[in-house]
């Protein structure tokens, strides 16, 4: 490797390992007696009319160091109400990513109710969760899964 395309890697490694991991703002939303919902409302945002939303599914119940859950990010088109997930990843209970799965499926209606029509109502209408939020989902089962 030549000297200049070496301490560009470099460079870019280096500037890689010091940015920081992008802000995390989780709100709890929805929940039923076994799984609780939450999404991070820093990615509600739609670009060019879509907005790529992330939110969890957390096990209602569970011990403080069981950081067990999973991630959904769904894209939504806001001109036409459709959406569709693109990544779903899971974590076990340390913590650690122990599965992901990237989707690239077609575009559908998103219903009007329920948790996909809640994550469309936050993104494209301008609508946020009236809760508490967490900056990481950790933070959130450490203080007690939101009871």
């Amino acid at each position: 490797m030549r000297g200049i395309a070496k301490l560009t890697l470099i460079s870019v490694v280096a500037l890689a390992a010091a940015t920081p991991a992008a802000a995390e703002n989780w709100a709890r939303f929805s929940a039923s007696d076994r799984v609780v919902y939450l999404v991070d409302q820093d990615t509600l945002t739609p670009v060019d009319g879509v907005a790529t939303a992330r939110f969890a599914r957390v096990p209602a119940q569970g011990d403080a160091t069981d950081l067990s859950h999973e991630t959904e990010e769904l894209a939504i088109r806001c001109s036409d109400g459709q959406s569709r997930t693109t990544a779903m990843v899971t974590y076990g209970p340390d913590g650690a990513e122990t599965d992901r799965i990237a989707e690239d499926g077609a575009w559908d209606d998103t219903p009007s109710g329920g948790i996909y029509g809640g994550i469309k109502s936050f993104a494209c209408e301008d609508m946020r969760p009236q809760a508490r939020s967490w900056p990481t989902i950790a933070d959130f089962i450490a203080a007690g899964r939101g009871d």
